[in-house]
């Protein structure tokens, strides 16, 4: 029998289709072009992006870190930098220290600089201007950074003997 007579394509012929190509090949062609321009279109909008925003500001001027007053006369800002230092290891171990325990006045549970809770045998000191009570550890790194108590932030001094009206003058 000859195909053709029968009526019916032969097999080879139902994938392809009047002009010789494969069914959905304008689709694939379709789908991979619309693709294209999408990815055109974000690179475009991405590189406009980067060209349209503002370059980084620039980094900042190196400080001194001195304790006095230093003036750059070769610099166009004239700025003031002052840094403030710690307490000496001398004055700090004048600040007395007990154990937990027997810290009778000690109303506070935690050390406000670790938040840890006080055992009975931690070693604490007390800082004699403000009454605040913390880990030995943690206090004197903090002493030897900052010359404040970190709580209430007054300078932790011991009270001088003359009494209450000289300690306003340290």
């Amino acid at each position: 029998m000859n195909a053709t007579i029968d009526g019916t394509e032969p097999p080879y012929t139902t994938t392809t289709g009047d002009s010789g190509k494969p069914h959905g090949g304008d689709a694939y062609i379709f789908v991979v072009g619309f693709f294209c321009v999408v990815v055109l279109l974000i690179s475009l909008t991405y590189t406009s992006y980067l060209c349209k925003r503002s370059p980084p500001p620039p980094p900042p001027p190196p400080f001194a870190f001195t304790t006095a007053p230093r003036y750059d006369e070769d610099s166009d800002s004239h700025r003031l930098i002052r840094f403030s230092r710690g307490l000496d290891d001398d004055v700090i171990v004048t600040f007395p220290t007990s154990l937990y325990s027997d810290a009778a006045t000690a109303t506070e549970s935690c050390c406000s600089i670790c938040l840890a809770d006080y055992k009975q045998a931690d070693v604490v000191r007390l800082l004699p201007a403000c009454g605040h009570w913390y880990h030995v550890s943690c206090i004197d790194t903090w002493l030897k950074a900052h010359p404040t108590c970190p709580m209430c932030r007054n300078k932790p001094l011991p009270v001088p003997e003359g009494g209450a009206g000289d300690r306003q003058n340290l």
